[in-house]
């Protein structure tokens, strides 16, 4: 399979996946997040940040990825950085790991700063879909360094170059090069 047959499906496949998780919201018939619901969203966002496989792959893991898809306040929409680690920056299994763990960054910030949907447009909508995007990309760089030392076939130059960027201090330039998402 060509690299850009591999790209267009997993294009696809997330769009599938958000158009799968719209309707659960109204199926659920629950209501709008709690606060202790954002408060155990924040604590596995901590344990995957020291052990992404481990909490991707626990009760806490497979709660939060139930709970993202049936809230129906908050939307936790893939986003460039997102797309860029698909695309290539995360290699292998290692990608299921670094997607988990940019979801529950980006959403332990949404519940934070009580961003509902970043994508919507508001005022400070520019701001707002690029601070969840760097969380998102924070938290997964703090994952990867730690799973380094254990996992070293993880490697992958294009994290290496973003942690060399948080480093530097340029993160948020870093993101705000990244490709943008795809248009609908």
């Amino acid at each position: 399979m060509t690299f850009h047959r591999f790209t267009k499906r997993i294009h696809a496949a997330v769009l599938v996946c958000l158009a799968l998780a719209l309707p659960a919201h109204a199926q659920t018939g629950r209501g709008p997040a709690t606060p202790e619901e954002a408060a155990h969203v924040a604590q596995i966002a901590t344990a995957s940040d020291k052990d992404p496989v481990a909490t991707m792959t626990s009760a806490d893991g497979r709660w939060f990825q139930k709970w993202s898809d049936e809230v129906p306040d908050y939307n936790f929409n893939p986003d460039k950085a997102a797309l860029w680690l698909m695309n290539g920056a995360a290699k292998g299994e290692f990608k299921r790991v670094v997607i988990f763990q940019h979801a529950v960054s980006t959403a332990a910030f949404q519940l934070q700063h009580h961003i509902q949907d970043p994508r919507k447009i508001s005022e400070n909508f520019a701001e707002s879909l690029e601070s969840v995007t760097l969380a998102g990309l924070e938290g997964v760089l703090r994952a990867y360094e730690n799973m380094l030392p254990t996992h070293p076939a993880i490697r992958s130059a294009e994290l290496d170059a973003a942690l060399a960027a948080r480093d530097k201090g340029t993160l948020a330039q870093f993101v705000a090069a990244l490709p943008p998402m795809p248009r609908r």
